[in-house]
């Protein structure tokens, strides 16, 4: 299948506005509504915009790949995680992965690297085509009706997340899981200004709440290991990440085991649920794309036997799902700290500053990207790869999402099955927008309604 025989896109998911001048007052209103509405125009022209705050330091936006590979390449250890997002992060991810740093970093990445190879998709093709089951079945129950795709989505992927790390049923524990995520991810999980502007060492209005979040979700997640560990190793081969993730550990702290999976519970749900309740809005907006790529689908086995093989044939599946991804960033800005005074793109960069990479900006400037307003997946099907360090849906450089290409499969396959199977609409004209938060999130959930699809291969 080639780009010449998929329809061309001429859909325009609406967006908001870039900010023209934006002074300290607007920037701390977008923290209370959306920090899309924050991000100024000049990122589409200028190397570097720098935006001085008011009690001293300084936020730079860098926004072009050059600046980018100074931050997450060459310069990587001159650039340290932010300590906001220690205290947004930390009550769910602890010392894992995703907030370590230096030696500390280098020494998890590597353990945790042979559970994130490409040879454990076929493993974990198995899990997702599983709880792709049980959401269509569920899905059969409302057709013709209006639904909440957003709420479904939300659940089919923290079930993945929980069957792929532990094969287990999520129906024990997966009500009180999805209320813990939803619940922080929507509230205590949203930056706020003290975050920002405190001092590391000092509490914000938030952290006694946060505090308290942490002790029951580490509780809830060591239940969940225990569990898991009283059904034993399974068989000689690993059944799932938690296998993995426990041989690679070996004698390692269980504190540090129980972090990793909560951080990675949390963030294979939270990437994969927005990822494809936006692909399933800009293909309920594109009927023609939404029908070529059930004409892909069909006649593939897409069940827990059949999922493995078929995920090479899903090319506009992937394109779909990566296109996405350029629309619709899981973090749409990338913010670090800068360790030491220095330069971007022969701009100073004093010590102490946050500097953020605007991947939103990055992955809709014409200046990389023919007519980047429009959703069109073809761009991903026979064209050359995009630039690394302009398409950033998963970060780049050392520090590179260890997950991305199970997240890729995971979105690719729950499409092709949702689209091979069911015809998607949505209820009204009224536009869905994205609101920062954590990921973007829409500013209502719109209804959809599914219809039984007929094409057969």
């Amino acid at each position: 299948m080639s780009a010449s025989t998929i329809p061309a896109g001429a859909y325009a998911p609406p967006a908001p506005p870039l900010a023209g001048r934006i002074g300290w007052l607007r920037l701390l209103a977008a923290f209370r509504s959306n920090a899309l509405a924050a991000l100024p125009e000049a990122c589409l022209h200028e190397p570097v915009v720098t935006l001085r705050l008011p009690f001293g330091g300084a936020m730079v936006l860098a926004c072009t790949p050059e600046a980018v590979r100074q931050i997450l390449v060459s310069g990587n250890d001159a650039f340290a995680r932010l300590p906001a997002g220690r205290r947004v992060l930390g009550p769910i991810a602890g010392r894992g992965l995703v907030l370590a740093e230096g030696e500390t970093w280098r020494q998890q990445r590597r353990v945790l690297a042979p559970a994130f190879t490409p040879r454990t998709v076929p493993l974990m093709a198995g899990h997702i085509a599983r709880a792709a089951d049980a959401s269509a079945a569920r899905l059969d129950a409302t057709l013709g009706q209006p639904v909440d795709l957003h709420a479904e989505m939300q659940r089919l992927s923290l079930d993945i997340a929980a069957t792929a790390m532990f094969s287990l049923e999520a129906d024990a524990f997966g009500p009180r899981l999805r209320a813990m995520v939803s619940g922080y991810l929507g509230g205590l999980g949203r930056p706020t200004v003290a975050d920002f502007l405190l001092p590391p060492g000092l509490p914000t209005p938030l952290s006694p709440r946060r505090a308290l979040f942490r002790r029951r979700w580490t509780a809830l997640v060591r239940g969940i290991v225990a569990a898991r560990r009283a059904e034993g190793a399974g068989t000689e081969a690993p059944r799932d990440l938690f296998d993995l993730l426990r041989a690679a550990h070996g004698d390692g702290p269980d504190s540090l085991l129980v972090d990793e999976i909560g951080t990675m519970i949390v963030a294979g749900h939270e990437t994969t649920a927005s990822t494809l309740f936006w692909a399933c809005t800009l293909l309920a907006r594109s009927p023609a794309i939404q029908d070529a790529l059930a004409g892909e689908a069909a006649g593939l086995d897409l069940g827990e036997t059949g999922a493995a093989a078929a995920l090479p044939r899903l090319r506009l599946a992937r394109a779909v799902v990566q296109e996405t991804l350029r629309l619709y960033p899981p973090a749409h800005v990338i913010a670090r700290r800068a360790a030491r005074a220095g330069e971007i793109c022969g701009t100073a960069i004093p010590a102490g500053a946050t500097v953020m990479i605007p991947t939103w900006v990055l992955h809709r400037n014409p200046r990389w990207w023919d007519r980047p307003e429009l959703f069109s997946p073809a761009r991903f099907l026979d064209g050359p790869e995009p630039d690394r360090h302009v398409y950033l849906p998963f970060g780049a450089g050392p520090q590179v999402c260890i997950g991305a290409q199970l997240a890729l499969a995971e979105a690719t396959l729950v499409l092709a099955r949702l689209v091979r199977d069911y015809v998607l609409a949505i209820d009204g004209d009224r536009p869905v927008l994205p609101v920062a938060t954590v990921t973007l999130r829409p500013d209502h959930s719109p209804l959809f309604r599914l219809g039984r699809r007929t094409v057969r291969a």
